[in-house]
């Protein structure tokens, strides 16, 4: 069972939040004509091993976001 607190995990929740502020920031400030949100919170910063799933998550947000 991993650790959720072991420093490997603090540091990658500490970039987290710190990517999701400065996204935030800039997203406010130049907003996009379209904003694509595949929901990702169970994907691993270090889990390339799940690519697929991503990938697939990214289709399914692509079409909620624009039917066909």
């Amino acid at each position: 069972m991993e650790d959720d607190h072991s420093i490997f995990n603090v540091i990658a929740a500490s970039v987290n939040i710190m990517q999701d502020r400065m996204t935030k920031q800039r997203l406010a400030g130049d907003p996009p004509d379209l904003l694509i949100s595949p929901r990702l919170a169970q994907i691993g910063l270090l889990e390339f091993n799940r690519a697929a799933e991503v990938i697939e998550e990214g289709r399914q947000a692509m079409a909620f976001m624009i039917p066909l």
